[in-house]
């Protein structure tokens, strides 16, 4: 039986939509671990940046995905100076850039 190619892990057991979602997600909360990380924060340092509570700050860098919309995330981007950028090349296709903005104050 040949071996079958998955986009994501996501892909293995949810439909095509859901494991999408749940890849932009884990993408989203792996830069704002990151970040966090590369600020030299703790969990409620950032959480008082982000404005949430420090369990929240847990969830998100433990990959708890499920417990966050991607609205939220961006939210927290937004709160960092991050912009993001949706470009419409076709209607087949988007790209989305994240970028510092020239005017974060964070």
């Amino acid at each position: 039986m040949p071996l079958k190619y998955h986009e994501t892990p996501f892909h293995v057991t949810h439909s095509d939509e859901v494991a999408s979602k749940m890849a932009m997600k884990t993408d989203l909360s792996l830069m704002l671990s990151n970040l966090i990380k590369d600020k030299g924060w703790t969990q409620a340092e950032a959480a008082k940046a982000l404005g949430i509570k420090q369990p929240r700050v847990s969830d998100l860098v433990n990959a708890k995905i499920e417990m966050f919309t991607i609205d939220a995330l961006f939210d927290m981007l937004d709160i960092l100076g991050y912009r993001a950028h949706c470009s419409l090349s076709s209607l087949e296709q988007a790209t989305i850039d994240i970028r510092k903005s020239d005017t974060a104050a964070a």
